[in-house]
């Protein structure tokens, strides 16, 4: 008896855990945020290439990979920040300040550049999917708010998706979203802990 109530208690302390709604907060405005990396990147990269025969292209590529690995700092610190989960730390790349030109040999050459601009390519791919359970517990907040007040006037109306005249059956559909709502914040924390296992991949090697 007291294991089920302990593992009961263990299931809804995720609901006093500040980081769990950081999380949440950080899954949906990281959508946004990875398309703006993704147009930035992609037709970043394709205009510095296509600026290549003239001499203009190397020095926008060498400003382009500089901000590549800015942008590294700032995605390990905004994740940790949301997230509560520490990063390993790894010494930047620092290129040859010998001349523009063994500068950009420099970038073109490091394996660890091509990485950070393949995570920032990809991650509004995989964002978007782990985003999917923080769009849905929006909803679910919103069904949650709206049912026990829309109740108080007699005939509860849930969106024109169910309909029913009995308290005592909104009683328990908002106690089993409830129960959902709470299962959704796990699977988010779960999640989280693969997007740190996707960022050692790429930021830490």
């Amino acid at each position: 008896m007291q294991n089920e109530d302990s593992n009961e208690a263990q299931f809804f302390d995720l609901l006093i855990k500040k980081r769990v709604y950081y999380g949440l907060i950080y899954s949906i405005i990281s959508i946004p945020i990875a398309a703006l990396y993704f147009v930035f990147v992609v037709s970043g990269l394709l205009f510095g290439l296509a600026l290549l025969p003239i001499w203009i292209g190397v020095p926008f590529l060498n400003a382009y990979f500089h901000v590549i690995w800015d942008l590294s700092k700032f995605e390990e610190k905004t994740f940790e920040k949301y997230s509560g989960i520490l990063l390993p730390k790894i010494s930047p790349f620092i290129p040859s300040n010998r001349s523009s030109y063994h500068k950009f040999i420099g970038y073109m050459g490091n394996k660890r550049t091509w990485i950070r601009i393949s995570y920032f390519s990809l991650k509004l791919f995989w964002r978007s999917i782990f985003a999917i359970p923080s769009l849905f517990l929006v909803t679910l907040s919103g069904l949650l708010i709206y049912t026990p007040v829309n109740s108080v006037f007699g005939h509860i109306d849930i969106y024109s998706f169910y309909q029913t005249d009995s308290f005592i059956e909104v009683i328990l559909i908002f106690f089993v979203c409830i129960l959902i709502w709470v299962s959704i914040l796990h699977l988010i924390n779960y999640l989280f802990t693969i997007s740190a296992h996707i960022l050692k991949f790429f930021f830490c090697r």
